[in-house]
């Protein structure tokens, strides 16, 4: 069932990638703005959807804490406006906010299934990463960084599927109790 599910998702992603270049949609090389946006978003959605064929909401919980910390950590640092961007529009370039989803989407299936299932969202990835150096939102080092800031928060919270739920959470009537574990 899980092959089949996996030659769905790549039939459907091979149309709609060959499509939207031919019409010059969201997947055309020739608006990368709107390319880096379809990728980002398809590569959450990727490793979603893998974290939806568990059983409980570990997968997700992670992904979602692995995005939003990689996300905070990259507003905080365009928010001390260290660079300006090619196109002259602000002073937060460094880190790519966009690279630093996308990244992080990628390496929470490296790090929780396997390398071999992460290779399609870590190509989503770096069209994600193309896409905004080319559209002069960003430089490379740019992408770098959002990739780097993601790599930070993926691998200290998102855990291999087959170990132990690393999240665990208690409620009494007067407490709620959240706790984390992690490998090193």
């Amino acid at each position: 069932m899980s092959r089949l599910r996996t030659l769905v998702a790549f039939s459907v992603c091979g149309a709609l990638t060959a499509n939207g270049a031919i019409a010059g949609g969201p997947f055309s090389f020739s608006n990368p703005n709107k390319l880096s946006d379809t990728f980002m978003v398809m590569t959450v959605a990727y490793a979603l959807g893998l974290s939806s064929t568990e059983d409980n909401f570990d997968g997700a919980i992670e992904l979602a804490t692995s995005i939003a910390g990689a996300q905070i950590v990259a507003e905080g640092i365009k928010g001390l406006e260290l660079e300006r961007r090619p196109n002259g529009s602000d002073w937060k370039s460094f880190p790519s906010g966009h690279s630093a989803a996308a990244f992080s989407s990628a390496m929470f299936v490296h790090r929780r299934y396997g390398w071999k299932p992460a290779i399609i969202p870590y190509a989503m990835a770096a069209v994600t990463g193309w896409g905004r150096v080319r559209a002069d939102a960003h430089y490379w080092h740019d992408v770098l960084g959002g990739a780097a800031v993601s790599a930070l928060f993926t691998w200290i919270v998102v855990d291999k599927y087959d170990v132990a739920q690393n999240i665990t959470v208690a409620a009494t009537p007067d407490n709620i109790h959240v706790g984390f574990k992690t490998e090193f």
